[in-house]
């Protein structure tokens, strides 16, 4: 299996006129009228078989944070998210979700400094139905903070989070539109998973600086707090103070699928917090996407700047294999940096984030 074919859907040109961290000028990109309407990154992604729809969250500083995308047709459609936004939520960071009811449901994050959060809101969970175009808010968990990850448990109709830049960590009972836990762990994932009988998985604030496991228990309404995590330690390589989980699927086969931020792969035996090494499939660090196929496989994403990859890992063998470079050669243009993926049929959408030179693009990798 290869990448046969990658292309970049271009959304909207805009060269930057300077070149920093966006992290670094949010004030300047806020504030700019140029950027605030032209600036998009493809942060979260996913598919809606019913519709046959792909929702994009972003990252826009006009608060433009949630697209959706026709792949029949090439087509982006705003949900103007702007309309109810506060003019610090800037990003749907890590965590769109479909429900049972066919709805999207997510969380909104921020750049803002801790100078303005102190009169800022907070950060929304939210759910989009798309037959009718309609968002509404669903309550904010963690006031002044904001949103940088979510994970919905359908079953139970729970949304699980970790707010930003307080590392918190909630639990919020959708039947009840309210936070049913809330505790500071020090220590943030990219994105979290849910397991087989609802627990959600993150990371806390160790002894010593580790980042360590621990796992939510909706049955109990308590953390059970692991004293171990990766074999590999943290340097926080996403940002700062975050902790080693790039990426995390429940693979339904009695483990979660980690993404290191290092590139290297794991998985997590969920009934007992086992942690097992299985490979490093890619040359550079960061694995933001991880997506579980049917048929054993997991596909991935990850690599350094401006050297963005694919791969398989084959669950039953434990072989692993690169599947090209996220490139479009016709137009002599490359993947900045992924953020996530999403496999619809025998294409992975992959959405890139952070590219200090332009405007982002999603792209789609067609896989023969």
């Amino acid at each position: 299996m290869k990448f046969v074919k990658v292309e970049r859907l271009r959304f909207v040109e805009y060269r930057r006129p300077d070149q920093t961290d966006l992290d670094e000028d949010t004030t300047a990109m806020r504030s700019r009228e140029e950027s605030r309407k032209n600036y998009y990154a493809f942060t979260s992604l996913a598919y809606s078989p019913q519709t046959g729809e792909l929702f994009c969250g972003m990252t826009n500083f006009g608060n433009d944070l949630l697209y959706v995308h026709d792949p029949a047709s090439g087509e982006f459609e705003s949900a103007n998210y702007a309309a109810i936004a506060d003019p610090h939520e800037v990003k749907i960071h890590r965590g769109l979700w479909l429900g049972g009811d066919g709805c999207v449901y997510s969380a909104t994050s921020s750049l803002s400094g801790l100078d303005e959060l102190a009169e800022a809101p907070g950060g929304k969970l939210f759910r989009f139905d798309p037959g009718a175009r309609r968002l509404e808010v669903l309550g904010i968990p963690a006031p002044h903070l904001y949103i940088q990850t979510v994970s919905l448990d359908w079953a139970r109709r729970m949304m699980y989070g970790m707010a930003y830049p307080r590392f918190d960590f909630f639990a919020f009972s959708l039947e009840r539109r309210e936070v049913a836990y809330r505790c500071f762990v020090g220590s943030i994932c990219h994105v979290g998973a849910v397991d087989d009988e609802g627990g959600y998985w993150g990371t806390w604030l160790g002894g010593g600086g580790r980042h360590d496991l621990f796992r939510y228990d909706p049955g109990e309404n308590r953390i059970r707090f692991f004293p171990h995590g990766f074999p590999t330690p943290c340097r926080s390589l996403m940002y700062r103070g975050a902790g080693p989980i790039d990426s995390m699927v429940n693979g339904g086969d009695g483990y979660l699928y980690v993404g290191h931020e290092t590139g290297e792969l794991y998985r997590i035996e969920w009934r007992t917090g086992r942690v097992e090494y299985l490979c490093k499939p890619l040359p550079g660090r960061r694995m933001p996407g991880l997506a579980a196929a049917e048929d054993g496989l997991l596909l991935g994403v990850g690599g350094n700047d401006r050297a963005a990859m694919g791969f398989a890992y084959d669950r039953k063998t434990g072989n692993s294999e690169i599947l090209g470079g996220i490139r479009d050669e016709s137009a002599d243009a490359d993947c900045f940096r992924t953020h996530d993926c999403c496999l619809v049929g025998n294409t992975l959408f992959v959405g890139e984030t952070d590219n200090p030179r332009r405007s982002c693009y999603l792209w789609k990798c067609t896989l023969g």
